[in-house]
């Protein structure tokens, strides 16, 4: 994939120019990876496993930023599927329990800059919607008070989450966005770091602008494209 070099402030203007001609500018943002590093949400579940089971030896784990999920750092740490089969599968379980729910999302932490970006968005006149993977029934009441918490402009009519959590999340995204009538806009931006749902838009919407985070993603798919990069919102 190349990298094309991307300035935010130039989203800035474009959305403030579009306003002073009367015209609408959206901006796109998925949650896990993209606007929060779910990380920190993966260690503190980690740490309540080893807590529980009394492994002192688990504590030591750290789950990097750019990890996907628990087994990149389980993997460093010398467990191995050949000799911890069992215990591994009751780590991801407890895991998986946890991490997919409203309560355990209150440790998810904003990358640097993209509270202030989407905030500075919305002022320049852009609208903001969330779209993401998560499902309503689960995490849908903490993806809300999560985003309130930290300052992100969040109502409920701009948080999008999939009704049913059995849904594919590149279909689901696929489908939100052509139900999207992109005539009433003049700039449709995504802001998305998984390369599954990056390459389902760029081939379904090529009149979107899709801005990559290159944080972390499921290791499904690459982006070939040549797109627009960036790891985190700050800013200069």
């Amino acid at each position: 994939m190349s990298a094309i070099p991307v300035n935010l402030n130039d989203i800035l203007n474009q959305a403030e120019q579009n306003r002073a001609q009367n015209l609408r500018t959206l901006a796109v943002f998925d949650l896990d990876s993209t606007l929060f590093n779910v990380s920190t949400r993966t260690q503190k579940i980690l740490h309540e496993f080893a807590e529980a089971h009394k492994l002192d030896h688990l504590k030591d784990v750290v789950i990097l930023p750019e990890d996907w999920g628990l087994k990149e750092a389980l993997f460093r740490k010398g467990y191995t599927v050949e000799k911890d089969l069992e215990m591994l599968q009751a780590i991801r379980d407890f895991w998986a329990e946890r991490f997919f729910s409203s309560e355990y999302l209150h440790f998810d932490v904003p990358y640097p800059g993209a509270v202030c970006f989407v905030q500075d968005l919305k002022e320049a006149g852009c609208e903001i919607n969330y779209l993401t993977g998560r499902d309503y029934v689960r995490m849908g009441k903490g993806s809300f008070e999560v985003l309130k918490k930290w300052g992100f402009p969040v109502t409920d009519e701009n948080l999008f989450l999939k009704p049913e959590k059995s849904q594919d999340d590149e279909l689901f995204k696929h489908d939100w966005f052509k139900k999207l009538n992109h005539s009433d806009y003049k700039k449709i931006f995504f802001f998305e770091n998984e390369p599954v749902n990056v390459n389902a838009i760029l081939q379904s919407c090529p009149e979107v602008e899709v801005i990559y985070l290159d944080t972390t993603h499921s290791r499904k798919q690459t982006v070939t494209a040549e797109l627009k990069r960036i790891k985190h919102f700050g800013r200069s």
